[in-house]
């Protein structure tokens, strides 16, 4: 592949420090500022070029090259926004992301860069697929547009990019937390108790961090310490995300109406497996009347063991739920998660998790000892390939739950897949997660849905770093939105295979005594435990998005929300809540695009199968996985990349057996 060698990004280090996070006040700024700069002449001698010197070598691939380098500089410097301990550096990562949205905004509708391009002719496949997918991302962007609506829809995207920016720093940025006397957590662990910082008066501080939200509604006896927690949870941001929302969806609707599409959820989903609302309104209503009895006989339950604590109880209030069905897993399953973390010491399954994608993948992973780290605790692998032992990739880990940090589990691309005339660039990727901190005394330990988060996300990962697309645009995760969450998916089956747990667990206090069978039977036996509920609340959340996104510039996203949690959930949702305030996948790029959960985890359940067939180890049918799924990149179609692993046509046959209703 003849591409040029690209520039060193001054945030990557390739040394000590893989990726940068020190900086003098003012140099990630300056940085940002130089590299965005920097872009713009190269692209700015591309669109200078004469029709007779233009070539697919210095205008196409220039402008790949251009890109690739600029998200290679970016991508660390805007990842301090979400990780960085240091409150001026993280001001600052937060600022050049803010930047840098409109920046792209402005690059893709450029129509000097468009002509540059657009005549050129491909010399082979692979860059056959560039060019198209390239010629397509900027005529999405309005280049085949008058330049009157070109520009209109230059400034509505540019303002659009600040807004979702402003969003995600919003929630960033978010200390709220809650001060409840030790009386009120009655039911909580003493662990959990421990843990938590101490107010005055002798009240305990509870965070809205998932790992305290979480652990407070499944236990906390008082139902008006849940109740109050859970509104400080779903009051994040609430005025400001609120109007920010709002805002962008009269900006989305105003684009999609200059490039000709009914709705905005058209607009994005023009090149994507859907296609249309109207396939992604079936594919989600179809569901509604199949999970409507599932999740009525789930409720019917909860109601039933609520009147056992509550004499005389006539509902299941919102913040019951999680409560209730976690006690009640307790008592008829005679599963206690807290016994069950006992056998979950996170550095163990972590450990257990690699081997795992080890064996399967043909790749092993070494902690790099001398990294120095954004953060205490935080560490730097690296993947080397099997064959060979070449170094491939890196990732960081960084797991627990600080001020400051990203508040959610996600994976994070830093340096993207690429071919180089020295060779094939090196990703590097970070988990950034909030699993349950170490306690006195005790290690960090897992629940068992911790467990296979770890994999969902590792699954993500592994298709960052796994990559072998030749063009960092079309290389790991940047795929279709309803597609990314496939392979992630999958690998949730493994959390759930008792030969798996098993070689997973280990007691905290004593590793070699393994999760016992009786213990992993009762999770097995429970696994489908309220499913009806579960799968309805994620069928609710891609009905919301989707219609937020086909219902005009003018939507009340509050009453949108509460009206469909009382008709799809069947319960009367919290009083003066604001959901979507803190629902940053609708302005972190899943805008009309959450039905892709439940989209992809139709191939994913489908994929699995060839595995529970030939062999949760089997290395043929992972190495088979990688070379067809994770290293592809957007190289090819998704549908032609699941038939080749496959063998056949995908289909949903075991999605719906998953979650136990007809096709």
């Amino acid at each position: 592949m003849n591409t040029n060698g690209g520039r060193t990004p001054k945030s990557v280090a390739f040394g000590k420090q893989l990726i940068r996070y020190q900086y003098e006040p003012g140099e990630l700024t300056r940085l940002c500022d130089e590299s965005m700069e920097l872009t713009a002449e190269r692209l700015d001698a591309i669109a200078a070029l004469k029709p007779a010197e233009r070539g697919f070598e210095n205008t196409v691939l220039a402008f790949e090259n251009a890109i690739a380098d600029l998200n290679d500089e970016m991508g660390p410097l805007t990842f301090m926004a979400y990780v960085s301990t240091d409150e001026k550096i993280h001001a600052e990562g937060a600022a050049c992301e803010e930047k840098f949205g409109p920046f792209l905004v402005d690059v893709v509708t450029r129509k000097d860069l468009y002509d540059a391009m657009k005549e050129m002719t491909p010399r082979n496949d692979a860059e056959r697929r560039l060019f198209t997918e390239t010629m397509q991302e900027f005529e999405k962007n309005g280049l085949k547009l008058p330049d009157e609506k070109l520009e209109q829809v230059k400034k509505l995207k540019q303002d659009l990019s600040v807004l979702e920016t402003q969003f995600s720093t919003n929630l960033n940025n978010d200390t709220t937390s809650v001060e409840f006397m030790p009386g009120e957590l009655d039911g909580v662990s003493p662990d959990f108790l421990g843990r938590l910082k101490k107010a005055d008066g002798g009240r305990l501080v509870v965070t809205t961090k998932s790992a305290d939200y979480t652990h407070v509604m499944e236990n906390a006896k008082s139902p008006d310490t849940r109740r109050d927690l859970m509104f400080a949870y779903y009051n994040k941001q609430a005025d400001k995300n609120t109007a920010l929302l709002e805002q962008a969806i009269a900006l989305r609707h105003r684009i999609a109406e200059l490039m000709g599409y009914p709705t905005w959820a058209d607009y994005r989903l023009s090149d994507r497996m859907a296609k249309n609302s109207k396939a992604v309104l079936e594919f989600l209503n179809g569901l509604k009347s199949k999970l409507a009895l599932r999740n009525k006989a789930d409720l019917n339950q909860l109601l039933k063991f609520k009147k056992e604590i509550v004499p005389g109880a006539t509902q299941v209030d919102a913040w019951d739920v999680n409560y209730l069905a976690y006690q009640l897993k307790k008592r008829d399953y005679a599963l206690d998660q807290e016994k069950v973390k006992e056998y979950f010491p996170a550095d163990d399954v972590v450990a257990g998790v690699f081997d795992i994608y080890s064996k399967l993948l043909g790749v092993s992973f070494r902690e790099v000892k001398d990294a120095d780290p954004w953060s205490p605790g935080v560490k730097l692998y690296e993947i080397a390939d099997a064959q060979g032992g070449a170094v491939i990739a890196y990732f960081y880990t960084d797991f627990f739950p600080r001020k400051g940090k990203y508040g959610h589990f996600a994976a994070f691309s830093l340096v993207l897949g690429r071919a180089k005339v020295d060779g094939y660039s090196r990703p590097v990727s970070a988990v950034v997660g909030n699993f349950s901190p170490p306690t006195e005394g005790k290690p960090s330990l897992l629940k068992h849905d911790e467990v296979e988060t770890f994999f969902h996300e590792f699954g993500h990962i592994m298709h960052q770093t796994l990559t072998r697309a030749p063009y960092s645009s079309l290389s790991g995760t940047s795929v279709a939105r309803d597609f990314v969450e496939a392979p992630s998916q999958m690998f949730e089956g493994w959390a759930w295979s008792p030969e798996m747990l098993k070689n997973l667990s280990g007691h905290y206090q004593d590793a070699k005594k393994k999760l016992p069978d009786s213990m992993i039977k009762k999770m097995i036996d429970a696994k489908d435990f309220n499913r009806g509920y579960h799968y309805t609340r994620q069928l609710m959340l891609g009905l919301l998005d989707a219609t937020y996104h086909t219902s005009g510039p003018s939507v009340d996203t509050t009453k949108v929300h509460d009206d469909l949690y009382r008709e799809l959930v069947g319960l009367e949702p919290l009083g003066g809540g604001h959901f979507q305030a803190g629902f940053g996948h609708l302005m972190g790029g899943y805008d009309a695009g959450y039905y892709g959960y439940l989209w992809s985890e139709v191939f994913a359940e489908d994929t699995f199968t060839r595995f529970e067939k030939e062999g949760l180890l089997n290395a043929k049918v992972g190495i088979a996985y990688r070379r067809s799924i994770l290293e592809q990149g957007k190289m090819v179609d998704p549908q032609v990349l699941l038939r080749e692993f496959l063998g056949r046509e995908p289909n949903s046959d075991a999605f719906f057996r998953k979650l136990g209703i007809k096709k």
